[in-house]
């Protein structure tokens, strides 16, 4: 097929609607809220257009922090907003579509954060309480503390908290008849917020760091802490998950003391236990980065820590330079290979590789950290004892030569003190026509340049780097709509020049807006601002392929767990989906939902290439080209431009290890890993040994007798589970 006999595409700005089945159950999971229908009075789900009009006045309202732009402007801006997110040429990331509404203006910019990294404790628990992925750093000189210099740690609540535990938990009043107050007795009330959860982190933290209270006694009191189940205003009334996971994860945290491990791996631990803490309390994620660089003398035990399935929380990578690649030193080699056989040998891609010398890295106005003020808000602001140490990590972090490290996902190059970046995906391929897509592209710029206004920790440095990460997703059927290019026709890039040559028109639309608008409100023109994000949850909002990466399948059964015994259970039996009774999961019943990406149902005439179909060796080819055209950009003349402004794409690239032996799998990483930002290498699975698999291939003939055998019914909704809203593509293994 050529662009002549494509189909035109009868589109116009509309009110889209969610993929049926898939789309609509992550929609509810995730992003949809419950309204009362002023015409009924009875509760029922927003609908799309409700949560683009909600999402759009949420950040239009930012105007008001910005000088100069009055209320035509707000307005304005809604309005483009507005149009295209109901249109879904524009997905603003998953946080905003959950938190977005009026309310925007006032609240602390942490909630609207995908990415972070961190160089502290403490840090690492506040932002993965609001959401965040976080990444930090392990080198032996970022990290600082010697927990075993840490007071002995007791978690105390008032006998009269709902959540006290006769027998179990130690009761406020039984502490002060123990402990008393004496000079060397420590009592802190931990307030309930965040805030207050990560103070008491804090307060544990910079005491060890002190060194002069390991002999004496902290005791922290939850009595404030809201019980188990009560609503968080602030997270659309989800429950609570009361005191206890926190009192148990401090208590985790206190083994440390007397274990005598070096620092970088007390501080793995310490962050892993936080880390569970914050999953425990389910509505929000827990996804870290752990990088670590290669001249450590450790790096070889970092490099096995996780064999075993132990401090399963975060992604590991070593971080490398144009020196391990070229120089090919004794010791280089050695890192080199024992990377690649635990990757190889675990199945598992960990730890992997993330070169620091490709990072975009810009040092304007970074050795001001050194007052050890780079990490405090309106909301949350550290103690003078604090800052000290904070001052301390940004002295050692400034004597090195790489500065950068990414999130967790890998799509953003962020300073490894810490620092945030905002991003959004445009979907060409909902767009009109080339022009209405810029105009997206252009107004996802201007929407989280103004996020980039909000209060936040890490105020100083968004300011210096206003940093953001304007993506795509839906990339494949765009380019199979507008131009016929399937995904081999992509990687020939003589071939497919008329699409990359869009690529680099968006990207240097993005560029050019950002200078602008960044001038119109005299902010700093953002350092980075292209990135392709793994885009996992809201691409499947409209079953799009999600980011850069290619379908998984062409068709499967969405297996969703259930107690047995509920009654949604015998309803989807009756209407007959597919059910089978776990025997691995006592007393658990799955459900099959047939399940068909939309890239599937566009004719693709048999072009169509799924993940497990292509190459290394092409998947390569096609993030060397993503990150030429679209992160780095070429100018008019068709050379590459001199400043990149680029982030990275997230790329979880797959090969079948029955194919691929250690041999071709070493010389591949060898070739292709040092000429990329970063990419995750992970071997196909085969999940067909357990019982349970979320999602089951099938073949064409068997998804449409499935589909056949079930009776459609437009009040029974599909569901989904968490286990979906992983990024299937694997670039965020959590």
């Amino acid at each position: 097929m050529n662009k002549k006999t494509l189909p035109k595409k009868q589109m116009q700005f509309t009110n889209r609607k969610l993929d049926n089945g898939m789309g609509v159950a992550v929609a509810r999971r995730t992003y949809l809220r419950k309204i009362t229908d002023k015409d009924t009075g009875r509760e029922r789900w927003e609908k799309w257009k409700e949560v683009a009009d909600r999402v759009a006045l949420g950040n239009s309202l930012l105007v008001k922090n910005i000088k100069g732009l009055g209320l035509k402007h707000q307005k304005e801006e809604y309005e483009v907003l507005r149009k295209h997110i109901a249109n879904a040429s524009l997905l603003m990331s998953g946080r905003h579509l959950q938190h977005g509404d009026e309310t925007q203006p006032n609240r602390n910019m942490e909630v609207f954060t995908n990415c972070s990294t961190a160089s502290a404790s403490y840090i690492v628990f506040y932002l993965l309480m609001n959401g965040s992925g976080v990444g930090r750093s392990y080198d032996d000189d970022m990290c600082v503390v010697n927990w075993d210099n840490m007071p002995s740690v007791r978690c105390v609540i008032s006998s009269d908290h709902p959540d006290f535990v006769w027998g179990f938990d130690e009761s406020v009043r039984d502490a002060e008849h123990k402990y008393g107050k004496g000079d060397n007795i420590h009592w802190f009330k931990v307030p309930d917020s965040r805030e207050g959860w990560a103070q008491a982190i804090e307060m544990m933290e910079v005491m060890a760091y002190e060194k002069k209270f390991k002999d004496e006694l902290l005791i922290l009191d939850f009595s404030d802490v809201r019980e188990k189940g009560s609503v968080i205003r602030g997270m659309q009334n989800r429950p609570a998950s009361g005191p206890k996971p926190i009192m148990n994860a401090i208590e985790r945290v206190a083994t440390i003391k007397g274990a005598d491990m070096p620092l970088w791996k007390q501080a793995l631990f310490i962050d892993h236990y936080l880390a569970e803490c914050v999953l425990v309390g389910g509505a929000r994620r827990s996804a870290r980065i752990a990088t670590k660089n290669w001249t450590d003398p450790e790096v070889f035990e970092f490099i096995d820590i996780k064999r075993g399935g132990f401090l399963w929380s975060a992604n590991n990578s070593v971080t490398v330079d144009e020196k391990f690649w070229k120089q090919r030193t004794k010791h280089s080699k050695k890192v080199l290979e024992a990377i690649m056989k635990a990757s190889y040998d675990d199945g598992t891609g960990e730890p992997g590789f993330i070169n620091q010398h490709r990072l975009v890295q810009n040092d304007d106005g970074y050795d001001d950290y050194q007052d050890g003020k780079y990490a405090e808000s309106q909301k949350y602001k550290p103690s003078q004892r604090t800052e000290k140490m904070l001052s301390l990590i940004a002295r050692n972090a400034s004597a090195k030569l790489y500065s950068q490290i990414p999130n967790p996902c890998g799509e953003i190059s962020l300073n490894m003190l810490g620092g945030y970046c905002v991003i959004a995906d445009v979907v060409p391929y909902h767009a009109p026509t080339l022009d209405d897509a810029e105009e997206a592209f252009r107004a996802a710029v201007r929407a989280l340049i103004r996020v980039n206004t909000m209060d936040c920790l890490y105020s100083r440095e968004v300011k210096r780097t206003n940093r953001i990460g304007v993506g795509m997703t839906g990339i494949h059927e765009f380019a199979w709509n507008t131009y016929g290019f399937a995904f081999r026709d992509l990687i020939d890039e003589e071939k497919s020049k008329e699409f990359w040559l869009t690529l680099a028109r968006f990207k240097n639309a993005i560029v050019e807006e950002a200078r602008n608008y960044s001038e119109k409100i005299g902010v700093t023109a953002p350092h980075t601002d292209t990135t392709i994000k793994p885009s996992g949850t809201v691409s499947k909002l409209f079953a799009l392929t999600e980011g850069a990466h290619l379908p998984s399948m062409r068709e499967y059964i969405r297996w969703v767990q259930y107690r047995s015994d509920d009654p949604m259970v015998k309803k989807y039996k009756e209407k007959g989906y597919p059910v089978k009774v776990l025997q691995s999961y006592k007393g658990s019943t799955a459900v099959g939902f047939p399940t068909q990406p939309l890239i599937c149902r566009i004719g693709m005439n048999g072009e169509l290439v799924t993940a497990g179909e292509a190459t290394p060796e092409e998947q390569f080819k096609w993030l060397l080209l993503l990150e030429k055209y679209w992160i780095t950009g070429i100018d008019k003349d068709g050379k590459i431009n001199k400043e990149d402004t680029g982030n990275q794409v997230s790329y979880t690239l797959k090969y079948n290890p029955e194919i691929v032996g250690y041999k071709e799998f070493s010389e591949m990483i060898i070739k292709y890993q040092s000429r990329i930002k970063c990419c995750s290498v992970m071997p196909q699975t085969d999940a067909t040994a357990y019982e349970y698999q979320p999602e089951q291939p099938v073949t064409t003939s068997e998804f449409m007798r499935v589909l056949d055998e079930i009776e459609k019914d437009e009040l029974l909704a599909e569901d989904i589970d968490y286990e979906h809203l992983k990024c299937a593509s694997g670039a965020c293994p959590i």
